[in-house]
C-alpha cells in the first residue's frame, strides 16, 4: 500500500520536534482522519534556517511532514506560499488517492507557517 520512499520517511523521520520560540508555526487539523500536522520554522534574514514538524497521525502524515520540513529548510520565507503538492510527491512518490488529503494538509501547514511568520513580524513592527 505504501511506497518504499514513504515507509523510509516514516521509519526514519528527519527534523521531528518543536522549535521553542519558533518564528512561525503552521497547524492543520484534518477532519477526515483526525490527523494534526504542525510545521515550525525559525527564520533569520527572511530565510528558513530551521524547520521541524510534528504529526499526530499515520504513515503518510509523518512521512510527508518529514519531507516538507527538509524541503523548506534553507528556503526564503517568501517561497513557502508556493510550496506545492507536487513538491512532496516528487520526493515520496505516489500517494493513494484516499490519502491525498494528508498531502494537501501538510502543504497547507507549510503555507500557514509562512503566514504565521509574517503576522508575527507585522505585530513586532507595531
Amino acid at each position: 500500500m505504501y511506497s518504499e520512499k514513504i515507509l523510509n520517511e516514516f521509519y526514519n523521520p528527519a527534523n521531528f520536534g518543536v522549535i521553542k520560540g519558533a518564528s512561525g508555526v503552521g497547524k492543520v487539523t484534518l477532519d477526515i482522519g483526525s490527523e494534526i500536522i504542525k510545521i515550525y520554522i525559525k527564520v533569520e534574514e527572511e530565510k528558513v534556517v530551521e524547520a521541524t514538524f510534528q504529526a499526530f497521525g499515520g504513515v503518510v502524515a509523518i512521512a510527508c511532514g518529514s519531507v516538507a520540513a527538509r524541503l523548506i529548510n534553507g528556503k526564503a520565507v517568501s517561497t513557502l506560499s508556493k510550496f506545492a503538492v507536487s513538491d512532496l510527491t516528487a520526493v515520496v512518490g505516489k500517494v493513494e488517492d484516499d490519502q491525498m488529503y494528508i498531502v494537501h494538509g501538510v502543504v497547507n501547514a507549510v503555507h500557514l507557517a509562512g503566514e504565521s511568520y509574517y503576522n508575527r513580524s507585522a505585530k513586532d513592527e507595531d
